[in-house]
């Protein structure tokens, strides 16, 4: 499959001046959001932008993020960083409370339980996830997706050996929505950045849960655009938070979320099933010019030298070093050529 199989209009939205293959750290803008996001800057240069506006956006936004992972809107929440939306759920957490952690794992994920000096934070090997819960475990948390690697964490078992143990389970998929199918894993949590694989600007982070899950979480960052009704409740007692998840919200960077409103909709009138053959085709292509088998990931991690990289960075083919390897990744608008330029390149 090439991004032939896309419709005209999804194709049109990108033209990379490089060869692009380093989604796994922020995805191209289409044009459409970009327009979007300078027409945005323009109105609050010239005093005409509507703050207010912008509520209908995220609500959207919301929306669309519940469609992608299975959870209504009222369940989704808005914020900025990944980290902070799993702060929420570690800051929730009873002392001594068990989470469990993969290796390698994103800090965004690990980190806020690990300034928890009071919860027991115990990190196994990925491919044994599901098969380290034990009883007593209260949350595993982990990437759908990892970040340094591209491996693919295996959610129905993790989902099962949490729920055999009494645990909550935690997903980011940072790197997965928009290409990787995330709809009904099963999580009590979901989080997730906008600015990678959902194509997004910087600035744009969900947080979904399940009710009962959701409850159990303190707004301990509580603003003015948690309230019920923020326009009317942003000022003084009592507290008048919202009643669904909104009550997680922080108030929005207000280009970002009307930029990731458009890239939202181009993700879904892709459909995420076909991005996934796409980016899955493009990937294997890349790996078999390695001499890899195939996979079932859309980010590739190889050993490179200096010298490698600089021929890549002289050729202007973008990809990313992370622990301590080359990482490269592919998308929707990644083709076939972009793929054997880059062997092209790495075979010197």
């Amino acid at each position: 499959m090439t991004t032939a199989s896309f419709s005209a209009a999804v194709r049109d939205e990108f033209a990379p001046a490089v060869t692009y293959l380093n989604t796994a750290a922020y995805g191209l803008l289409p044009k459409s959001t970009l327009t979007a996001v300078i027409e945005a800057e323009t109105q609050r240069a010239h005093g005409e932008f509507d703050i207010p506006g912008v509520d209908a956006i995220v609500d959207e936004c919301r929306a669309a993020f519940g469609r992608l992972t299975g959870f209504d809107a009222r369940q989704v929440a808005v914020g900025a960083q990944v980290s902070q939306l799993v702060g929420l759920v570690a800051q929730s957490l009873p002392p001594g409370a068990h989470v469990v952690v993969p290796e390698h794992e994103f800090n965004s994920v690990l980190w806020p339980f690990l300034v928890r000096t009071d919860l027991n934070v115990r990190v196994v090997p990925l491919a044994e996830l599901p098969a380290a819960l034990r009883p007593g475990d209260d949350l595993v948390a982990a990437s759908v997706v990892q970040s340094a690697d591209g491996g693919i964490l295996d959610v129905a078992a993790t989902v099962a050996a949490a729920r055999a143990q009494g645990a909550r389970a935690l997903f980011d998929v940072s790197q997965a929505a928009g290409w990787f199918p995330v709809h009904d894993t099963g999580a009590d949590w979901i989080v997730g950045a906008g600015y990678k694989w959902l194509l997004g600007p910087k600035g744009t982070a969900f947080l979904a849960g399940t009710p009962a899950a959701l409850e159990t979480v303190t707004p301990v960052a509580a603003g003015w655009y948690a309230g019920f009704n923020p326009w009317e409740t942003c000022y003084d007692g009592p507290l008048r938070l919202a009643a669904d998840a909104r009550r997680f919200d922080l108030g929005p960077v207000w280009p970002a979320w009307i930029g990731q409103r458009h890239s939202l909709a181009l993700i879904e009138a892709a459909g995420v099933e076909s991005i996934h053959r796409h980016d899955l085709a493009l990937a294997d292509r890349l790996r078999k010019g390695l001499g890899l088998p195939e996979g079932n990931s859309a980010i590739i991690s190889v050993e490179a030298t200096e010298s490698t990289l600089e021929r890549l960075r002289a050729a202007r083919v973008i990809g990313s070093v992370r622990a301590g390897r080359l990482r490269l990744s592919c998308h929707l608008y990644t083709t076939e050529d972009d793929v054997d330029r880059a062997l092209d390149v790495l075979a010197g």
